[in-house]
């Protein structure tokens, strides 16, 4: 995460110089904007836990912050960044929903967006419900945090 948030503030310096060397016109100013936009969604994409080390199954929707996921937990004691990513805008929009069931049989568990260094808690508890959230520039991750976790996660983001 100290990586990606290094190289996001060397590119965006990096863009903020080239749109000050008196490139001119907006759309040069556009297209190093989209240029930067992108790179920084598929660099991103590698802050995400990779598929092979999540606990349950995912599928993935129309780009890396959307899809579904399930799983099952025994003794988890870890974090996992299961969709999300970092960038200025995203193509589809900026609003999503999360769609969620959370059975927590022991140990603890948190579902929460990650929104740069800000957790915006979605529960703590057994429950099933739905969080919307609109996605701010920088990172923006669904993560769900277990401590001795045994239990189950079914989500959708759309």
């Amino acid at each position: 995460m100290k990586t990606m948030k290094l190289l996001t503030a060397v590119l965006l310096s990096l863009c903020l110089a080239l749109g000050m060397t008196g490139c001119s016109g907006d759309h040069t100013k556009d297209d190093v904007l989209n240029g930067f936009n992108d790179l920084l969604h598929h660099f991103s994409q590698y802050a995400l836990t990779e598929e092979k080390d999540l606990q349950g199954d995912k599928t993935k929707g129309e780009d890396t912050y959307t899809g579904s996921y399930s799983a099952e937990y025994e003794d988890f004691s870890d974090v996992e960044y299961i969709f999300g990513g970092t960038g200025l805008d995203r193509d589809k929009g900026n609003d999503l929903t999360i769609t969620y069931k959370l059975t927590i049989d022991s140990g603890s568990a948190k579902l929460y967006w990650r929104d740069k260094n800000e957790e915006k808690i979605i529960t703590e508890d057994s429950g099933a419900d739905t969080y919307s959230v609109t996605l701010n520039t920088g990172d923006n991750y669904l993560t769900l945090e277990g401590d001795n976790f045994c239990g189950s996660l079914q989500v959708v983001v759309e």
